[in-house]
C-alpha cells in the first residue's frame, strides 16, 4: 500500500512520515509539502492511501484530493488539519474519505484510522496465535514459549510456522514485525 502525506510544516510532516512508515503493511511513504509536489507524486505513484492538510501555501487539498480519487477510485484519504472543523466534504469524495482528524489528537486518531484502513495483518490471527505472537514480540524464545503456555516445544513451532504463513514472513521477520508490533501497542496505551 503506497501512502502520500501532504503537509505544509516540514517537522509534522517528518514526523507523520516516520509514524505511518511504522505500519509494515504500508510499502511506501512519499512526502509532500505543497499540492504541486503531491500532484507530481501522484502522477509517477499509485497512491492508495493519503493523509491530507486542508490549508497549504498553494491552495486547498480539496482538488488534490479529488484528482487522486479519479486516479484510484479506492484510494482511502484521512483529512488532517488543525482546522478540520472547518472541512466539508465535497459530494464526490465521501466514499474516499475515512477520517477527519484533527492535529491536535493527529498521532492517537490518526494511528486509529491507520489501523481500521489496513487492518493489520496480526488481526486475523487466532487468540492461541496471537498469544503465541505476543509472547514472541517480548523476545520469548519457543522454549520459553512453550514452558510459559505448558504446550510441546513442537506445538510452539507448529503455531510459529502457521503464523508466519499466515503474516507472509520469514522466521527473522516475524520476530522483528511482532517486536515492532508490541512497541506501538505499549506506545498506544
Amino acid at each position: 500500500m503506497n501512502c502520500l502525506v501532504l503537509e505544509d510544516q516540514q517537522i509534522f510532516l517528518d514526523l507523520l512520515g516516520s509514524m505511518v512508515k511504522s505500519f509494515t503493511e504500508i510499502s511506501a511513504v512519499f512526502k509532500a509539502n505543497s499540492i504541486e509536489s503531491a500532484r507530481e507524486i501522484s502522477s509517477q505513484q499509485t497512491i492508495d492511501l493519503a493523509i491530507l492538510d486542508i490549508y497549504l501555501p498553494d491552495g486547498l487539498c480539496n482538488d488534490l484530493a479529488q484528482h487522486l480519487a479519479l486516479q484510484n477510485p479506492d484510494i482511502k484519504i484521512i483529512i488532517l488539519s488543525g482546522a478540520a472543523q472547518e472541512f466539508v466534504c465535497p459530494e464526490g469524495l465521501k466514499e474516499a474519505i475515512y477520517g477527519i482528524v484533527d492535529k491536535t489528537d493527529a498521532f492517537d486518531a490518526l494511528r486509529h484510522c491507520i489501523n481500521v484502513i489496513v487492518k493489520p495483518a496480526h488481526q486475523d490471527l487466532t487468540e492461541r496465535q496471537q498469544t503465541i505472537y505476543n509472547l514472541i514480540g517480548e523476545g520469548k524464545t519457543t522454549k520459553e514459549i512453550a514452558k510459559k503456555l505448558g504446550s510441546a516445544h513442537s506445538t510452539i513451532e507448529t503455531h510459529r510456522k502457521a503464523i508466519a504463513l499466515k503474516l507472509n514472513v520469514s522466521g527473522a521477520e516475524l520476530i522483528r514485525r511482532a517486536a515492532l508490533t508490541r512497541t506501538i501497542q505499549s506506545i498506544d496505551q
